[in-house]
């Protein structure tokens, strides 16, 4: 095998080496050949244009000529000398002109500086006078003897009478073929046609243009082949000019009759042009011979050595491909292929320390207990645009008779559980908790909005008990720069606000009343409009303590403003010693059915609860989703929960949170899903709102991934956004939450008909706000926003309310990404933008195409 390789390796590098060689020369003499037609081409189009350039001056001379009184009044007198005088060697030293010519209307000569003996001369049937005394004005090439000329004839008129015709010209010499040849870089040569055409002006040396002397009869044959085609130049020639093959382009110099009278030939040397080449021929022979001893003597020695190492070696990549990295490479030898083989064996080392400390990480994660409900510090120090929302709890402002300390204690944590839930409903930050008192920060589009909802809520709960009123809370809302960050004193670190807007909030919150919440004056601005629409005019109010002027706003009339109620106890929930939403009966520690051990409560949602529970049955840990008890008379929801899971599992993907069942207990219907301790993409962006390329770049793939396997059983997602997304520790992304999917073609009537929305309003695609019915390519255009949000931080679209948003995702075209963040790749704003068209036509036809053009980029 070692010889055959050996033989079959020297013969194709030496085929390689003479198909190279040849094609290079095949190449190079293309190349050289385009290289000549392409600098005659160019000379062709300069002659063209000094051929107008010097017809434009000629007009404009005789024009001048014609209205100079002077020079009629002469010719109108029959004054010869004078006429002669005034055209004569004065004016053409000052204009350039060669000749000028008088001719009466009936095409005799009057006065001819050239020949001042020719007066009487009938020029009527030369074609430049023929042409003029039809057409007023004529232009073209006049041929005189040996000698050619640009030449124009003007009509001379006194008062409005015709009496005559003057024609200039400049002659077509050597200077005019040098002026070509500096513009062109090519030879030209100029030529009289006739009888025995001749070369009258050349740049061309004495042999070569002998030589093209003798090759006439090919250049005059295409210069009238050229004309009795229609054509304005004849083809290209190619002559031998002493023993040298040149490129001619005949260009016709035509009279004003448009026939030729000579000929502008634009030479280019094949010689000259290709010797600029024949060194790489010389280059590629001699690096051809070299490399192909080389590499045969060095494949004979070392070709039957390598080949068992680089089998075993291919064998374990193979294997290492599928996912088996418990191989183990032998090292042989010290050499290239030892060294090789040694560090694939490290790689595959580490990749098995990599998979069992995931996995390890992974399962011992899963066991932790849930993280405490106390915040972390965590993000560097910034300045920023924030809206900040003070809350004070004013129940807890005077003494508590009859409270003990924990009872206290207990109902504080209640209270801001309350809180916290309210402001992380609407996407808020807690910044901080001092006493009764709590700091909240709002950012992004539509802050306003948020923040009056968070208020609504938390204002909504004394009901009409005026013990309960005089108890209510307080909110205040004020905006402006604000810097944020973490502080370190000793081995303390706290999160802290400082600014102005810190400032208005202790003011506002001094001059409320309980139940109110107050607008500092920047607020009111931002949400001065909604307030208008809603029909709501606030009055300005100066306080008491402050000369700040504030605005009043009722809960009553935030929680209609938002359409958001409070967060009153009702009778289908209740919270958890540590103050978390839950269902009522269904708390840490309780066991449901006899199988599901619940051990927490991760969150809840308009629709339910999800806790994380111990499966009996299956012994593992699950995230369990429940409804809550007042929606199980509506149809819709449990037919969308059994839609969900039906759809859901039908799903295997590792970026795609597995679902384990679906069911009833204890009249409450239930799914059991895969269950990922880890964050979701919302909380990433909300703690750094823009992810590393690196790291944006991975997660977008998995997304992708996870997407396109629901779409390749025929699942859509129509809610991809990032809370449903969710990482792993290991830093593997899962999609989750398919309660609105259905599948690509429609569902049975009744289950999302055409014309319903479902879905996230600031990530939907504009056929889905519409009501359309919508394919994958909606989901498309929901992952493009998302992954507009990765890169950037922030969404394409903004508004100070959803529809707003809704609108601008129906009417105006997304900004580019680099926009918001400059450095971002092009390639990637190419991808971003594709999928956010909105045609969906134009946007990827699948999940996979946009998979692949995400791979191509790295980090």
């Amino acid at each position: 095998m070692g010889t055959r390789l050996f033989l079959v390796t020297s013969l194709l590098i030496l085929l390689s080496v003479a198909a190279a060689v040849l094609l290079t020369s095949l190449r190079v003499r293309g190349i050289s050949r385009t290289e000549a037609m392409r600098t005659l081409e160019g000379s062709a189009a300069a002659q063209a244009a000094v051929q107008e350039q010097r017809l434009e001056r000629l007009r404009l001379m005789s024009r001048l000529f014609a209205a100079d009184a002077s020079l009629v009044a002469y010719i109108s007198e029959g004054d010869i000398p004078s006429t002669l005088d005034l055209l004569g060697e004065e004016r053409q030293r000052d204009l350039g002109y060669d000749f000028a010519i008088v001719v009466d209307t009936s095409g005799k000569v009057i006065a001819r500086t050239d020949n001042p003996n020719a007066t009487g001369q009938d020029l009527s049937r030369r074609p430049l006078v023929a042409k003029a005394l039809e057409e007023f004005e004529s232009e073209g090439v006049w041929s005189e003897g040996d000698r050619l000329y640009y030449a124009v004839a003007v009509g001379m008129r006194r008062d409005v009478d015709l009496f005559g015709y003057l024609i200039t010209g400049f002659a077509i010499d050597d200077s005019t073929v040098k002026a070509l040849n500096e513009i062109s870089g090519s030879d030209i040569a100029l030529v009289t046609l006739g009888a025995k055409p001749k070369i009258i002006a050349t740049t061309l040396p004495p042999t070569l243009a002998r030589s093209l002397a003798g090759n006439m009869s090919l250049l005059d044959q295409a210069t009238h082949k050229a004309m009795e085609a229609g054509e304005d130049a004849a083809p290209l020639v190619e002559l031998d000019l002493d023993g040298e093959r040149w490129l001619a382009l005949p260009s016709p110099l035509v009279d004003a009759a448009g026939q030729p009278v000579g000929t502008a030939v634009a030479l280019a040397s094949l010689g000259r042009t290709l010797a600029a080449y024949r060194q790489i021929e010389t280059v590629l022979i001699i690096a051809g011979i070299l490399s192909a001893l080389l590499v045969g003597g060095l494949s004979f020695a070392l070709v039957r050595r390598t080949l068992q190492p680089v089998r075993h070696l291919v064998g374990a990549a193979e294997a290492a491909r599928q996912g088996n990295y418990d191989q183990k490479i032998p090292v042989e030898s010290g050499d290239e292929i030892g060294r090789l083989a040694g560090a694939f064996d490290e790689l595959l080392a580490d990749l098995r320390e990599k998979r069992d400390m995931e996995t390890y990480v992974t399962e011992l994660s899963r066991n932790l207990p849930e993280p405490s409900q106390g915040r972390a510090v965590a993000g560097s120090p910034q300045t920023r645009d924030v809206l900040l929302m003070g809350v004070e709890l004013r129940r807890f402002a005077r003494p508590m008779d009859g409270a003990g300390p924990q009872a206290a204690l207990d109902l504080l944590a209640i209270d801001l559980a309350r809180v916290s839930n309210a402001v992380t409903s609407q996407r808020g930050a807690v910044e901080g908790i001092v006493g009764h008192r709590i700091l909240v920060r709002f950012e992004g589009s539509g802050r306003g909005r948020k923040a009056l909802a968070a208020a609504a809520q938390i204002l909504g709960e004394t009901g009409d008990d005026p013990a309960a009123e005089a108890d209510a809370p307080v909110v205040a809302l004020a905006a402006g720069r604000a810097v944020t960050g973490p502080v370190s004193y000793g081995e303390q670190m706290e999160r802290a606000v400082v600014g102005m807007p810190v400032q208005q909030i202790e003011s506002l919150l001094r001059e409320a009343t309980p139940g109110e919440l107050l607008l500092s004056r920047e607020v009111h601005e931002e949400l001065k409009e909604p307030f208008e629409k809603a029909g709501y005019r606030l009055a300005e109010r100066r306080g008491l303590l402050t000369p700040q002027p504030l605005f009043v706003v009722s809960s009553r009339m935030a929680a209609r403003l938002t359409g958001v109620r409070g967060l009153g106890p009702s009778e289908t929930s209740t919270l958890t010693p540590a103050g978390v939403e839950t269902l009522s009966g269904i708390a840490p520690g309780a066991l449901m059915g006899q199988r599901f051990e619940i051990l927490a409560v991760l969150g809840a949602g308009g629709m339910g609860v999800v806790y994380k529970a111990r499966d009996r049955e299956l012994d593992d840990l699950v995230a369990l989703k429940m409804l809550k008890r007042e929606l199980l008379a509506d149809r819709t929801h449990l037919d969308r929960l059994k839609a969900e899971i039906k759809l859901a599992r039908r799903i295997t993907h590792p970026n795609v949170l597995r679902t384990h069942d679906f069911g009833e207990i204890d009249g409450i219907p239930f799914i059991s899903m895969e269950y990922v301790r880890g964050v979701t993409l919302r909380y990433l962006l909300d703690q750094t709102h823009r992810l590393p390329y690196s790291a944006g770049l991975r997660l977008a793939k998995q997304l992708c991934a996870g997407l396109g396997a629901a779409h390749g059983v025929g699942v859509m997602h129509r809610d991809i956004k990032p809370e449903n997304l969710i990482l792993e520790p290991t830093g593997n992304a899962k999609l989750m939450d398919f309660g609105i999917a259905r599948p690509i073609r429609r569902m049975e009537a009744g289950q999302t008909e055409a014309g319903f929305i479902l879905g996230t309003p600031l990530y939907m695609s504009p056929e889905q706000l519409r009501g359309e019915e919508a394919d994958t390519r909606a989901d498309i255009y929901s992952t493009g926003v998302v992954l507009f949000e990765i890169f950037t931080g922030e969404l394409p679209f903004k508004g100070q309310s959803a529809m707003q948003i809704m609108l601008k995702h129906l009417e105006e075209p997304p900004p580019a990404p680099r926009t918001v963040w400059p450095e971002v790749p092009p390639k990637l704003e190419s991808v971003i933008l594709r999928c956010l068209e909105k045609d969906p036509a134009a946007r990827y036809r699948s999940v996979e195409e946009l998979l692949k053009d995400l791979e191509l980029l790295s980090a």
